[in-house]
């Protein structure tokens, strides 16, 4: 029963932890949402949220390498394998796969030091320019959440590549214990009258348990790698070569991301008030927690892909995506559906929570965007393992038309037009140029081109 259970869903060792880890992100969310509408005013939320809308500005320096960077390290991991806490197997694909390691802290060592700086100035020029004599305080708590940040930044790319070089299920571990300490951190804080410094709690504390498990259990092969840190090998992987044909492309399209789904916040900030950039912000972030839970059943998968790709099995891959695809969208339908039944069900019986969130259209629109953008995510994610990038046309037309349309419509009208509008682009645009895309790459496989 539990076999044909874990068959019909798609489950493994590592989406199992995934799920933990996920499930329990997504109801240590709404704990939090609860404790944030009872500890904190109206204000105080819209700053909580715009908080992480201006954080998400160091997409501006990451550039995506990560992502890139444990692409590369699954298909390296073709013929490599991990023992005793050290790489194994072919030397050549083991010395390529180190040399994306002492990129990641070469690049990330300086990024991030650029990063703490630059966000901070970027903050306070922000929040002094655009909020209203609310009686805030926000100044040292953010100064401690972009600290906070930029130690996860730098942590960032090491976690990928631990999980592109086949650890998912170790990774997935590793986070659900962040989470943990991390929540309960905050939740402290919170019940003890930290208010905005819960933000700072949150990211200082994942920060440490990430640099703390990395020490423990590869300590060895990280002391050893910084001793080689800058010598060169004939095996390394070129930046320049291998690398940059395909990041400036990446970048691109993250930074277009931004202004697909960050800018809603700040822009009700500024031009609604703190109260509506809160209400916005809780609900962007109820409805992202969703989608990042189901997007486990295919990026448990990733890793995998650029095993098979390597390898040259090709009706293997697409096999498997669909599957993963169909799977991940049926839990995220699931989950809006359930959400939203909550939803009018504590309205009907006028829970407090209720007024820190969207009206029920609003949420409704931004559920169906969610829809569309997963969509996208599932189709660009498959492409991008085969190491090409041929979404940046998309990206930076989204981008174009979600944020001068929201721009506009949140001056002029609602946040209710502008989350319409939103939804609209999404799944006509997005989701239609989308699967051209996709559909094109696969013809063009089959034909062998």
């Amino acid at each position: 029963m539990i076999l044909a259970l874990k068959k019909a869903f798609g489950l493994d060792r590592a989406i199992l932890y995934v799920l933990l880890n996920r499930g329990w992100t997504l109801l240590a969310g709404f704990a939090t949402l609860y404790l944030i509408s009872i500890t904190m005013s109206k204000a105080e939320q819209g700053y909580y949220y715009t908080f992480s809308s201006i954080l998400a500005l160091q997409i501006f320096f990451e550039l995506g390498f990560s992502g890139i960077i444990a692409q590369f390290a699954s298909h390296e991991m073709a013929k490599l394998h991990w023992r005793g806490g050290d790489l194994t197997g072919d030397p050549q694909a083991r010395q390529r796969l180190l040399s994306l390691f002492k990129l990641a802290i070469k690049w990330y060592g300086v990024i991030s030091l650029l990063t703490v700086f630059l966000l901070n100035t970027a903050g306070f020029y922000f929040f002094n320019s655009s909020a209203r004599q609310s009686g805030v305080d926000w100044h040292l708590p953010w100064m401690l959440l972009t600290m906070g940040a930029t130690l996860n930044l730098f942590l960032s790319p090491l976690l990928a590549l631990f999980e592109g070089s086949g650890l998912v299920a170790n990774i997935s571990a590793l986070r659900l214990m962040q989470s943990i300490v991390a929540y309960s951190s905050g939740w402290l804080l919170l019940l003890n009258g930290g208010k905005l410094y819960t933000a700072a709690a949150i990211s200082i504390a994942t920060a440490g348990v990430g640099f703390y498990w990395l020490i423990k259990n590869y300590g060895v092969f990280f002391k050893t790698l910084m001793q080689n840190l800058h010598h060169r090998d004939c095996s390394q992987i070129s930046w320049r070569q291998e690398i940059w044909p395909m990041q400036w492309r990446i970048a691109l399209s993250w930074l277009s991301g931004y202004f697909i789904s960050q800018l809603f916040t700040p822009l009700a900030f500024r031009y609604q008030s703190t109260e509506a950039a809160g209400q916005l912000g809780m609900s962007l972030s109820v409805v992202t927690t969703m989608s990042t839970v189901a997007s486990a059943w295919l990026t448990t998968k990733l890793p995998g892909f650029g095993v098979l790709i390597a390898s040259r099995r090709p009706e293997e891959l697409l096999s498997l995506f669909r599957k993963s695809s169909l799977q991940s969208i049926a839990v995220l339908l699931a989950l809006h559906s359930l959400f939203f039944s909550l939803l009018l069900a504590m309205r009907h019986y006028q829970f407090t929570l209720t007024s820190r969130l969207l009206d029920p259209i609003d949420i409704l629109w931004l559920l169906l965007a969610a829809q569309a953008c997963h969509i996208v995510f599932l189709q660009a994610a498959y492409i991008r393992a085969h190491k090409i990038e041929p979404y940046l046309k998309h990206a930076i037309l989204l981008a174009t038309l979600i944020s001068s349309s929201s721009y506009y419509l949140i001056q002029h009208y609602s946040i209710r037009e502008m989350l319409a509008i939103y939804a609209i682009i999404c799944g006509t645009v997005g989701v239609g140029y989308s699967s051209y895309i996709y559909t094109n790459f696969n013809n063009r496989k089959m034909a062998g081109q």
